[in-house]
């Protein structure tokens, strides 16, 4: 600032007072605005300032590190995403790389399974003019098949049927058998077994004809049976039926109504009457009635009362019945108890008797158990009456039913025999 000031201060002419004085009617009056403050001040300012030059390169060395750092920012970011695309690039590769290796380990297990479908089809086709091959040499060995093999097959089958129903009583079987020989028989088509095939369809429809017997509906019964013997009262008391019920006497069976005289009361206080004998009342005394009439009246009814009361105590205590066997009043109640399980155990016979079709078994059986019950149990009884009329309808009941036998079957095939025979003799 100083030196400014001196340089303005030397470029300055020095006049001297005269000479401006002349000079200065010549010059028109200008202001000295040189010499002003603000206007040095301005001048100072804009001397000072940066110039225009100096601006205008430090915007563009600004805008050059702009770019510049932008530039390498972009730089990085390509080099970060080049490297990602050749990292996936790489992995599409290996994948590329497995996938082609797995197409070729699926194209050659396709191969070796077209190779083994292709020999399994002609291994069928060998199997199959086998089965075909088989299956006409059967069919010629069945033409040429000699009459006496097919009449010792039907023989056996016929005898198998006759056996069942002799034997065990099964038509089921026995209807097996000969459905099997028939069905030989039409497959083999021989005229010369015509006649035993229309025997042993005649046979057939015999049997199923056969009324069958209801062993479900019979063991029912037999197990309601068995329900009613363990449950049943004996004549004597024992563990299962502990109160045995006696026989009502002619004092306890008597009407107990009294008469039309005894339904009177008297106003008087009822003789005492022992204990257990209901009071007797009676009705208001007519007038005018004696005394002594009076007390007859009541001694009659208090004889009445006390003779009923003794005759329900002796009935409570004494009883009177009719059995059949004396021995059956000396059991025990263990011998009760062994009479029971024998009973059951008879039962259980009869059942088995059922099953296997023995019918000489089931009656005696059956008979025991009546006998049984008729002698041991007591008659009086519901469960002894139930069980006594569900064991005679199990006698009346028959276990085995009338079954046909195979006279027809076995003659028809006899006659086919003796004609076999017959051939062989004239050959």
């Amino acid at each position: 600032m100083r030196g400014n000031d001196y340089n303005t201060a030397m470029t300055e002419p020095t006049s001297s007072p005269q000479s401006s004085a002349q000079a200065e009617p010549a010059k028109p009056a200008t202001p000295a605005i040189s010499s002003t403050p603000e206007y040095s001040s301005r001048f100072r300012r804009k001397n000072t300032g940066p110039s225009w030059s100096v601006t205008l390169m430090l915007v563009f060395l600004l805008l050059a590190v702009v770019i510049g750092a932008g530039a390498w920012f972009s730089q990085k970011r390509f080099d970060t995403a080049g490297r990602e695309v050749a990292t996936q690039v790489q992995g599409f590769t290996a994948q590329l790389v497995e996938t082609k290796r797995e197409a070729k380990l699926a194209l050659g297990l396709v191969e070796s399974q077209a190779k083994l479908i292709v020999t399994l089809q002609q291994s069928l086709a060998e199997s199959k003019s086998q089965f075909e091959g088989l299956e006409e040499a059967w069919a010629s060995f069945n033409k040429g098949m000699e009459d006496s093999m097919l009449a010792n097959d039907i023989d056996r089958l016929v005898t198998l049927a006759s056996q069942q129903l002799r034997l065990a009583s099964n038509v089921n079987n026995a209807v097996m058998a000969l459905e099997t020989a028939l069905s030989t028989l039409v497959r083999a088509d021989r005229p010369r077994f015509a006649a035993v095939q229309r025997a042993i369809s005649a046979d057939l429809d015999r049997l199923r004809s056969v009324p069958l017997v209801d062993v479900s509906a019979l063991s029912v019964r037999l197990e309601a049976l068995a329900t009613l013997i363990g449950r049943a009262p004996l004549l004597v008391p024992d563990a299962a039926a502990p109160n045995v019920a006696a026989v009502p006497s002619a004092a306890a069976r008597a009407p107990t109504a009294r008469p039309a005289a005894a339904q009177a009361t008297v106003v008087a206080p009822a003789p005492a009457t022992p204990p257990g004998v209901p009071q007797t009342g009676a009705a208001e005394p007519p007038v005018g009635e004696a005394w002594w009439d009076l007390a007859w009246r009541k001694t009659v009814l208090w004889s009445k009362a006390v003779a009923v009361f003794v005759a329900k105590e002796l009935a409570s205590v004494v009883s009177i019945q009719r059995v059949t066997d004396a021995s059956a009043l000396l059991m025990s109640p263990e011998q009760g108890a062994q009479l029971r399980a024998n009973l059951r155990t008879r039962v259980l016979t009869a059942q088995m008797a059922l099953l296997m079709h023995q019918p000489s078994v089931w009656r005696a059986e059956i008979a025991s158990i009546e006998a049984s019950l008729t002698t041991r149990y007591d008659p009086k009884a519901v469960d002894t009456v139930a069980a006594l009329r569900l064991v005679r309808e199990l006698a009346s009941a028959s276990v085995v039913a009338a079954l046909p036998d195979m006279s027809d079957s076995i003659a028809a095939l006899e006659a086919v025999r003796v004609q076999e025979l017959n051939k062989k003799s004239e050959d």
